[in-house]
């Protein structure tokens, strides 16, 4: 499965870290616990960041990454174990719970979650402390990439 990450481009040479996820936690993770947000198209991944900014300026400074991860080391998180508020904003504890056990546990290198933007659409959070993530390095690809000004308006 190909998977993609929008980073600011001042952070790509720590893209792959958990660096973020384990300072400031998501809406999969608690804080203390590495994790790498990726989505299954480039397209989410674009509005997974659209949806926190807004200002022009900040958008050109954006690097797009792929990573290609073998479908034996994901694992899909079924939907009867979301909490009825999993799309609350805040990010409510339960889905950190969810997804913090899951890095914890350590039984695959990616866990394919829902967007809460489009529940349809599906996101993924990367071990980067996982046994077997670094096989994948050497699939991780940067690409230029640019949001369109219109998009700000």
């Amino acid at each position: 499965m190909i998977l993609y990450r929008l980073t600011k481009t001042v952070h790509a040479a720590t893209a792959w870290s958990g660096y973020g996820a384990s300072e400031y936690g998501g809406r999969w993770n608690h804080k203390g616990y590495p994790a790498v947000y990726v989505s299954g198209s480039i397209a989410l991944a674009a509005l997974e960041i659209l949806v926190h900014v807004g200002k022009e300026s900040i958008l050109n400074s954006y690097s797009l990454f792929s990573i290609e991860i073998d479908d034996a080391d994901i694992q899909l998180l079924d939907n009867a174990a979301l909490p009825d508020d999993w799309r609350r904003d805040p990010a409510p504890v339960g889905t950190m719970d969810i997804g913090s056990g899951w890095l914890q546990a350590g039984d695959s290198v990616a866990l394919i979650v829902p967007s809460r933007i489009v529940p349809h659409e599906r996101n993924a959070i990367i071990n980067p402390q996982h046994p077997s993530f670094g096989r994948y390095r050497a699939s991780i690809r940067q690409m230029d990439f640019s949001f369109d000004s219109r998009l700000t308006r």
